[in-house]
């Protein structure tokens, strides 16, 4: 509904693993006080000049430095970085509907996001990672279509709540739109207004509150009040969203099938169930996610409006279910974008951050009508895209057997070409502003599978514009800061 405020792959990382036979060649940063096999013994390690064969020798860096893991030689393998999936939840409320550009003379809303979204998935940039997608509101199996009174929500013994004819006058324009059949049902009694269309002859231009000093006033047209609407519940069954219109799977064998449901999907209506598409959309990333252990899942919110229908629909509420996506496990984090206007950019701007930062990704991202809105909306999912690839990457296994979880470690090679190792963390929570490493399990308390950096590395692999390598090197004592 109208007023409702809410809120690339960016560098390719290759990652090389190394099993290392190690030479008596050290440096003050690693010392293999053990290596079981006689390292100590003064043999002279082999060269590391071989850049072809995976070798890294003690002066990789073009800074001249060492990188910290001395001469050391031997058998060269690929570790893959975890793949990255994407579950689309996509608004389709009326006010989809709205026009953009200047003085209302674009695509609508809905028209615009959706050539960003085929765009996006048609792009050779996004090949390699997995997409899926599903719309909201959905309106439930059985429900009415319509309704012009309560009566008509109650169908076969399901109380499919009010026909959502009225709402609450809002304090302020932040405040979600609460719907009422008198002020006895709105926080303090205050009114309860009929819902309407700012309408010019057989053209609707969005949502309005009839005779509200708030929302009554229409940029084009008048506020005319509405007869028909959808009952307030029908939309908010979970697992309508965490059913996938269409499924995840890998880009762009995947792309034919979304183009195919964007074109085809009805156009824009009815209200905005945000905390129900949010949990459903939840609950299919984190299937996906527990079907495919070796994949990092998120979701992705596309909206452009508070939420309207459902329970909670207050900010701080739908905030806690994006909490609770990341504090579960397998954890999914939910990305944010809205579409507004400029006089609704500032709140909705407050609003969505809100949801981005309990959702794990700190900031949304904010698409305003006034100007191109397919270009804003596709440099937005490029660049979730490229926060979301995973700083996560498979622990290669040598010819000779299961890896040495003490003889490990993670080199970083700048685009510049400099080389350092990167110091181990036991955990996530051991992770500092120095950057490192951690494994998904305790070697001490189980088998670990894969290897994960710490937030300040995994932004400064990410900000080198995908020139940055990342080595995995087996053998080699690991190096502890």
């Amino acid at each position: 509904m109208r007023r409702s405020i809410w809120p690339g792959i960016a560098s390719a990382i290759s990652v090389a693993a190394v099993a290392m036979a190690c030479g008596s060649t050290r440096d003050s940063n690693f010392v293999d006080e053990t290596d079981g096999g006689g390292s100590s013994s003064g043999s002279s390690g082999s060269s590391g000049s071989s850049g072809s064969s995976g070798i890294i020798g003690s002066s990789g860096g073009t800074d001249g430095g060492d990188s910290g893991l001395g001469t050391c030689a031997a058998e060269t393998q690929k570790a893959a970085q975890l793949p990255l999936d994407l579950y689309l939840m996509i608004d389709t409320s009326g006010s989809m509907l709205d026009k953009t550009g200047a003085g209302g003379n674009g695509p609508t809303k809905w028209d615009a996001v959706r050539t960003a979204l085929v765009n996006f998935v048609k792009d050779p940039k996004s090949a390699g990672i997995g997409v899926g997608l599903q719309y909201f509101p959905i309106e439930h199996a059985g429900a009415p279509t319509s309704c012009s009174s309560n009566a008509q929500c109650n169908v076969a013994g399901t109380d499919y709540g009010r026909c959502v004819l009225k709402a609450c006058t809002p304090p302020n324009a932040q405040t979600p739109l609460q719907s009422c059949d008198t002020a006895a049902d709105c926080p303090g009694n205050v009114a309860c207004r009929e819902l309407g269309e700012c309408r010019t002859g057989i053209f609707v231009f969005g949502s309005c509150l009839v005779n509200d000093p708030t929302y009554g006033s229409c940029l084009v047209g008048s506020c005319k009040a509405i007869t028909s609407s959808t009952c307030e519940g029908s939309a908010c069954f979970d697992t309508d969203y965490s059913a996938a219109a269409v499924g995840i799977a890998t880009l762009p064998g995947n792309a034919t099938l979304l183009e195919n449901s964007l074109v085809g999907h009805p156009a824009p209506a009815g209200g905005t169930p945000t905390a129900a598409a949010l949990k459903g959309g939840i609950a299919h990333a984190k299937q996906f996610a527990t079907a495919n252990p070796k994949h990092a899942v998120v979701q992705v919110m596309a909206t452009d409006g508070f939420p309207t229908r459902c329970t909670p629909q207050d900010i701080p509420g739908v905030a806690g279910v994006a909490a609770a996506g990341v504090a579960g496990t397998p954890s999914i984090k939910t990305f944010v974008i809205g579409v507004f206007s400029d006089a609704e950019k500032a709140a909705a701007t407050a609003n969505l951050n809100t949801i981005a930062t309990s959702g794990g990704t700190s900031t949304a991202f904010i698409v305003t009508t006034s100007g191109n809105v397919t270009a804003q909306f596709q440099a937005a999912l490029d660049a979730i895209r490229g926060q979301a690839l995973p700083c996560e990457y498979d622990i290669p296994v040598p010819e000779a057997g299961t890896p040495d979880y003490d003889k490990l470690n993670v080199q970083h090679t700048s685009g510049s070409g400099a080389q350092k190792v990167l110091p181990y963390k036991k955990t996530a929570g051991a992770c500092d502003p120095a950057g490192g490493w951690y494994y998904d399990v305790d070697p001490a308390a189980g088998t670990p599978t894969k290897i994960n950096l710490c937030p300040a590395s995994c932004d400064e692999v990410k900000a080198d514009a995908g020139k940055a390598q990342i080595d995995v090197v087996l053998g080699c004592k690991t190096i502890v800061k």
